[in-house]
């Protein structure tokens, strides 16, 4: 599981990602009761600052790692992909701000070159505007399925841990 920079930021009402915190605050709970293991992201520029924490509604605990790329995508620059190969991961589930940076930078180099299954739960993903909401969600959708394995959606309430 993938948390894209829902940080402290997202405490703020007025930010879009504030919308996130409760539902996938609720939905990470679910994920620790099923034993998944759960990595987050933030900036590298707000590392050792308040913005460089995780958001207080998603109850972090101190094993769960927070990785710091320097970098859109977040496997470049950081030790994200090092840590899912350490437990063997082949599926991510991703959730954060911003679908149309964060999530869709990530989400790319995940299926193209890591080639893990990516599902993303779209009540578990925000944007700036609508518009770059739908934008980004459609251009996951249109990578090449002869290249890539194809991006699935879900919701939040639909996921489910083996």
């Amino acid at each position: 599981m993938s948390v894209l920079d829902l940080t402290t930021r997202c405490d703020d009402p007025e930010m879009p990602c504030a919308e996130l915190i409760a539902p996938v605050g609720r939905f990470l709970d679910k994920a620790r009761a099923s034993d998944v293991s759960i990595f987050y992201t933030a900036s590298f520029r707000d590392k050792g600052t308040a913005l460089g924490e995780i958001a207080e509604g998603l109850n972090r605990r101190e094993s769960e790692t927070i990785v710091y790329p320097n970098s859109f995508d977040k496997f470049f620059g950081s030790d994200l992909r090092d840590a899912l190969e350490a437990i063997g991961a082949r599926s991510l589930v991703i959730v954060g701000a911003a679908t149309n940076i964060a999530v869709m930078y990530t989400t790319t180099t995940a299926v193209r070159v890591h080639k893990y299954r990516v599902v993303i739960p779209i009540d578990g993903v925000r944007a700036g505007s609508q518009y770059e909401q739908e934008y980004a969600l459609h251009q996951l959708h249109a990578l090449p399925a002869t290249s890539v394995t194809p991006v699935e959606y879900s919701t939040l309430d639909t996921i489910t841990f083996l």
